[in-house]
């Protein structure tokens, strides 16, 4: 099992323990896009090293990678269904966890860094989980650009090397 499916796992699991049977793929990318934003934030790198990428799309950013692994998932682990929300008009896919997973290619210290993410994000609303997603350094220049060119640029690789290292965090490691 690769780290960015027990990542979706472990959200999963996660998720469940706090009430939430499941989690719409708009959460789920949301949520493995803010742990790589916040990856780089705090330690300078990818999550997931080379293996994740991200492009906008008309919602925000996506992953093919994500795509794959939820693919790979599907019936042993996940379920995926489609189902109405309360809080949006369109039916979204939502995605549960069939059965727990004991063995998670994550260390300790990955499974801390998640829980920051899903304490801090798991129970927003679509609205405000997006607002917070477009309110990163890459969305930022992406809808910069997009500003001057007019238009949506779905497909543009998400560039996360814009993000700065969090300074307060860098001093704190170091003295």
């Amino acid at each position: 099992m690769t780290k960015l499916e027990s990542t979706i796992i472990y959200l999963l699991s996660k998720a469940q323990e706090r009430g939430k049977g499941d989690l719409s793929k708009f959460e789920l990318f949301k949520l493995i896009y803010l742990l790589e934003t916040e990856s780089y934030r705090f330690t300078g790198g990818s999550f997931f090293g080379s293996s994740i990428s991200f492009v906008r799309d008309k919602n925000g950013p996506i992953s093919v990678e994500v795509y794959n692994a939820l693919g790979a998932l599907k019936d042993n682990y996940i379920t995926i269904m489609e189902r109405k929300n309360e809080e949006y008009s369109h039916s979204r896919h939502c995605i549960s966890l069939k059965k727990k997973v004991s063995k998670l290619a994550l260390g300790d210290s990955e499974k801390m860094f998640i829980n920051s993410i899903i304490n801090s994000y798991g129970n927003l609303t679509i609205k405000h989980l997006k607002k917070i997603v477009y309110d990163t350094e890459p969305m930022e220049e992406i809808l910069s650009e997009e500003k001057k060119n007019g238009g949506v640029s779905k497909g543009a690789k998400i560039d996360f090397n814009c993000i700065r290292l969090d300074e307060n965090l860098v001093d704190l490691i170091v003295n």
